[in-house]
């Protein structure tokens, strides 16, 4: 009898550590403001189209950030368009992207590469000189340096992008502005599941400068959520508590495009 009540209580306990780790996972949340930032961009792009409705681009984009005091990371980015029809189009992408770490000490950063495939299915309407437009983009980000504990190796998300341009007639200049949406589809254990990651706002002014060129000017205001999971482990090794940390981050982006396209 007393051998049974050990093992019985020995199971409860083990029941109880188990519980109270969920709970951890789940209530035992850090949140975190991170200060503002100023991350500006610059990007080049050639579009080349292939038929009438099928279009092939390429683009390269260097991004700053703390304060635009260091390179923060690079893409190189190839797309397939096809316009099914005047209001609707689908876009296959792949983006090799470089980003360089935040080690405080500039002999400790170093270069991690990921890749990102993804999809545009884009409906848009014209009215005179307004055109609006809703663009769906799934898509997956693959860190091969992740570890599938802290950060998933496997990031699934979808943004969702509702914008408005407008062609000032008599010239060659477009004012446009757009909402997006990001949500996450997947997290790590103990990462509270699918949230919404990013919220921006933006401003641009696009200029035809000729029949194949243009530049764009633009202001993002960025509201960025994150989260990572760190764990503690008993002195045997086995996991002793979970703490969700939830960061959030307002950044100001200004950016600078140059566009090139050939019919």
């Amino acid at each position: 009898m007393n051998r049974l009540r050990l093992v019985f209580t020995a199971v409860l306990i083990s029941l109880t550590s188990c519980w109270a780790v969920a709970q951890n996972g789940e209530y035992e949340v850090i949140e975190t403001e991170v200060p503002s930032d100023f991350q500006p961009r610059v990007d080049v792009d050639f579009a080349f189209s292939l038929t009438d409705d099928l279009s092939f681009a390429i683009n390269n984009e260097l991004r700053f950030r703390d304060n635009c005091t260091r390179i923060d990371r690079n893409y190189l980015q190839a797309t397939l368009g096809y316009e099914t029809c005047d209001y609707f189009s689908v876009t296959a992408g792949y983006i090799f992207q470089s980003l360089l770490t935040q080690g405080d000490i500039e002999y400790e950063r170093q270069w991690q590469y990921r890749h990102r495939v993804f999809m545009d299915l884009k409906a848009e309407y014209e009215a005179g000189d307004w055109k609006l437009s809703l663009t769906e983009r799934p898509l997956v980000n693959l860190r091969p340096w992740a570890d599938g504990i802290h950060d998933p190796k496997d990031e699934w998300l979808i943004r969702s992008k509702l914008k408005a341009d407008y062609d000032i007639p008599k010239t060659d200049l477009t004012p446009y502005a757009f909402f997006e949406l990001s949500n996450t589809l997947n997290t790590v254990d103990y990462g509270g599941g699918p949230f919404v990651d990013r919220l921006r706002f933006c401003l641009g002014m696009k200029w035809e400068t000729s029949d194949f060129s243009s530049i764009e000017l633009y202001y993002y205001f960025d509201i960025r959520n994150s989260r990572d999971v760190s764990m503690t482990h008993g002195s045997d090794g086995g996991l002793y508590n979970v703490f969700l940390n939830k960061e959030r981050q307002y950044i100001h982006i200004l950016g600078l495009s140059f566009n090139f396209g050939w019919d």
